[in-house]
């Protein structure tokens, strides 16, 4: 798969087959993303796999917790306004989200969202605590978009969730490795269900002359 075709064809994941994804292969996306550019070689994202019973769990307690009403701390904080241009782009997917949701009777976004969308598999991205958040975002999010390009390439799907870090002092508790950490973001990893609408409804984008300008 050509670059263009990669870019322009992968999309968010919000059901996944239940297939479990073979540690080799989430190994060989993780070893094509580790090529990712970053401030001066740095490198500074690490990423924790979590599959099999330890996932369920991890829904299971997200889940519990959203239940009592504990909105979370994530370690970066989530923008509490947009611009109303960007507002009105974000209103447009969730206009086209709804859409497929109603036509095939689905649980409620929350719900799903709960439950990482049925993938078997989640990818936690992390940075070390004491570096300073803007870069480290910076260079974890170009980490991020290769591991769903190279994923897509794979023919696994992935969804970026914000969701998925939302109780950070949780994950710690629960994975090994995690101390010292921050959770930039988590991404639902598996097979995509080809036969869902909420995989295959049209996604707006804007119109290059609204994003780009040139100088000459």
């Amino acid at each position: 798969m050509d670059a263009e075709s990669a870019i322009r064809s992968r999309r968010s994941i919000r059901k996944f087959r239940p297939d479990p994804v073979p540690r080799d292969l989430i190994r060989q996306v993780l070893d094509t993303a580790r090529w990712s550019p970053s401030w001066a070689n740095t490198q500074c994202w690490g990423v924790i796999v979590v599959d099999g019973p330890a996932v369920d769990k991890i829904r299971k307690e997200f889940r519990r917790l959203a239940e009592h009403g504990l909105p979370g701390v994530p370690d970066f904080a989530m923008p509490r306004q947009w611009p109303p241009a960007l507002q009105a782009r974000s209103g447009g997917l969730v206009k086209a989200l709804s859409a497929a949701r109603d036509a095939s009777r689905l649980p409620t976004p929350t719900a799903t969202m709960l439950d990482f969308f049925g993938a078997p598999c989640l990818l936690l991205v992390t940075v070390d605590k004491d570096l300073v958040p803007d870069y480290a975002c910076f260079d974890a999010g170009l980490f991020v978009q290769s591991l769903c390009l190279a994923a897509h390439a794979q023919g696994l799907g992935t969804c970026i969730m914000a969701r998925a870090v939302r109780y950070p002092e949780v994950l710690r508790e629960m994975l090994p490795g995690a101390a010292g950490r921050k959770f930039v973001i988590g991404l639902a990893l598996g097979y995509p269900d080809p036969d869902s609408p909420l995989n295959a409804f049209e996604r707006p984008r804007a119109p290059l002359d609204e994003i780009a300008s040139f100088v000459g």
